[in-house]
């Protein structure tokens, strides 16, 4: 009879014709961890394989791979060549079977798809090796820990009743490789095909001195469902007397209920709106948010803020359960509705409302808190349509840009050539502050010191033009407003131009042969005036989409254009450095500049070639959506850039709009 062992991790089934001899290990031959027994496996462990294979879902669609994933070698970096003529004679095709990439090498160790949220309830993680062990209360995982033997702890935050971990997934997400590290790589790089890992968000639900219950199988089924304001989740685990629910990580993100912070009666309807939209979605799946064995402040801590002031998701599900009873969930429909009201008055007034006490309670609110207290409403619809959510501040506050910035000389390089530019100030006018930012990477050219001196000279007169000659005297006027039809659309144009002539003055003194190309973002309240000359980039990532703002002015560029190579193309093609509009070439520069209308949340990104000619743009989205905050997201960038072979100056400015 063939010996068969259902791994407990992934649930594969290994099938031996005779069973092992006592003593000597096995590893299960898709996920690798060691399998503790070799006694037969009975019908029903076969079974339980089964099953939480069916339910594992279909895997995860092939993501492109990223240039140090190929194993064709890359065509040697050139000097950056300069093209004159701005209309150049059309350039030859390359080859029409151009040469093929090579799949990626074997992985250090088969991987399966992880366990995964099923429909049969939550995956029971085995207690030999984690940590912690004992019987007694649930404690914190230290930073550095691994937990489930796949997540790295980085950061833990505790709070009254359970604790949020920033984590980094050990298993590549690349469909090809899947590879599960024993610890985090250098760099957040999967050590095998150099493809970012991904960030997520553990939140650690306890119950100590209790027996705890897996999520049922609707809450499941729910929790991966996308939903605007859930966080998504990808994993859902039983460990001791927790629940860890894995998610998606939000990027910048605090607890709602931190330190007691009151809120205005504005800034507090905004902050419930997310979470009624929420109970309303999960009312129609027939489920309930919250217990009645669990506190209102154990129930707000499944809730975070994200990306600033007015961002808001569910982060845990796994509190929900399905509607029971003879009145059909009534009761528990009427419980969230209590919730809800309880959460208005606790934003507004820092204590739990009582139904006897509501007299502390903003006044605007506090007849449809004692409504909900009291069980008047039916559906939270019903309740929210009382509430002036209309008059909720968060669109009219002004968007504020933070950012992070990077430079980097690169592996194949001892100088760094690039240059980059950042800051931020408000200025007051009439109404309140109009937030202004300004961010540049400058590409210099030349060989030898020209570069350097080329890019510090862009650096030095855009500044100065924009702060001295423009922006500060224009800004004088506190009574002006800033829109897209008044934000001067030649301010960046003129300012590029009076850097370009210095460069040209300069080089024709020195005699020397040196350029500079430029990508440039000026931000005034919601509107971002962006600039280029040569093949330096700006991204702009919204809801998960990231697109080029800029046009390259190169030849490969055009050839896109002509549809005679595609964008994967040009990373690898030989005349991907041969550029026909730089700085410092003649006297007059054309400039490129875009007008973009900014939404909370959207992100910009500015970068040199030796940053997206390293790094894919799915590559780059990711850890942009990943990244803890902009700074350790350009870190990330600059990291995978060298990882990739670093064969030019890296430089990356990221600004998120919160």
């Amino acid at each position: 009879m063939p010996y068969t062992k259902v791994c407990p991790r992934c649930g594969a089934e290994n099938v031996e014709e005779t069973p092992p001899p006592p003593g000597e290990p096995r590893f299960c031959i898709q996920c690798g961890v060691r399998l503790e027994t070799t006694e037969a496996a009975p019908a029903g462990e076969a079974i339980l394989g089964r099953v939480l294979r069916e339910f594992r879902g279909a895997p995860r669609a092939p993501k492109p791979q990223s240039p140090q994933a190929v194993a064709s070698p890359r065509t040697p970096r050139q000097s950056r060549t300069k093209i004159l003529n701005e209309n150049p004679a059309p350039p030859v095709p390359p080859p029409a079977s151009p040469p093929g990439l090579a799949g990626p090498t074997a992985p250090l160790r088969p991987e399966s798809s992880p366990p995964a949220l099923s429909s049969g309830g939550a995956v029971t993680v085995p207690a030999t090796p984690l940590a912690p062990v004992g019987s007694g209360p649930v404690k914190p995982f230290t930073p550095g820990a691994i937990f489930a033997q796949r997540y790295h702890i980085l950061t833990a935050r505790e709070l009254s009743y359970s604790v949020y971990y920033d984590a980094v997934d050990l298993l590549c997400p690349n469909a090809a490789c899947r590879t599960l590290h024993p610890q985090a790589p250098p760099g957040g790089l999967c050590a095998r095909c150099a493809t970012p890992l991904d960030t997520v968000l553990i939140h650690e639900r306890r119950a100590p001195g209790e027996g705890i219950s897996p999520p049922d199988a609707a809450v499941l089924a729910v929790s991966r469902a996308s939903h605007p304001d859930i966080l998504p989740h990808r994993n859902v685990l039983v460990f001791q007397q927790a629940v860890y629910t894995v998610a998606e990580h939000p990027g910048r993100w605090g607890v709602l209920v931190r330190g007691r912070r009151v809120h205005t009666p504005g800034d507090a309807l905004m902050l419930l709106a997310p979470i009624g939209r929420v109970l309303s979605y999960l009312h129609q799946q027939g489920l309930a948010f919250t217990p009645a064995t669990m506190s209102l402040l154990e129930n707000l801590e499944q809730v975070i803020s994200f990306g600033g002031d007015g961002a808001v998701k569910v982060a845990d599900l796994s509190v929900c359960a399905p509607f029971s009873g003879a009145d059909g969930g009534r009761a528990q429909v009427a419980r969230d509705i209590a919730f809800l009201g309880q959460t208005l008055g606790y934003l507004t007034t820092g204590v739990t409302p009582l139904p006897g006490a509501l007299d502390a309670l903003p006044e605007e609110h506090r007849e449809v808190i004692a409504g909900a207290l009291q069980g008047q409403y039916p559906t939270v619809a019903a309740m929210l349509a009382d509430l002036p959510l209309a008059s909720a501040p968060g669109a009219a506050r002004p968007l504020r840009p933070i950012h992070g910035q990077a430079t980097d000389s690169g592996r194949k390089h001892a100088r760094n050539e690039d240059s980059v530019v950042t800051f931020t100030f408000d200025k007051a006018q009439q109404g309140g502050a109009v937030p202004i930012g300004f961010y540049m990477v400058a590409d210099g050219m030349g060989g030898h010191d020209a570069g350097d001196v080329a890019s510090r000279m862009v650096y030095q007169v855009v500044t100065e033009w924009i702060l001295k000659s423009k922006v500060l005297p224009d800004l004088r006027k506190e009574t002006r407003k800033f829109t897209t039809e008044n934000v001067p659309g030649n301010l960046l144009q003129e300012a590029i131009q009076a850097a370009n002539k210095a460069l040209v003055h300069h080089a024709s003194a020195q005699q020397s042969n040196m350029g500079s190309t430029v990508t440039a973002a000026l931000i005034i309240g919601n509107v971002a005036t962006i600039a280029n000359v040569g093949d330096s980039r700006t991204y702009l990532l919204r809801e998960g989409q990231l697109r080029p703002i800029t046009q390259d002015h190169s030849l490969v560029a055009r050839l896109v254009q002509a549809h005679v190579i595609t964008p994967e193309q040009v990373r690898g093609h030989p005349q991907r450095n041969q550029i026909y509009r730089s700085l410092g070439q003649q006297e007059n520069v054309e400039v490129d500049t875009f007008t973009v209308l900014l939404s909370r949340g959207d992100r910009l990104i500015l970068c040199s070639d030796g940053l997206w000619e390293m790094v894919l743009d799915a590559e780059i989205q990711r850890f942009v959506e990943t990244g803890r905050s902009p700074q350790q997201a350009c870190d990330a960038l600059v990291a995978a850039a060298n990882a990739a072979g670093g064969e030019d100056n890296i430089s990356v400015i990221v600004v998120e709009l919160e």
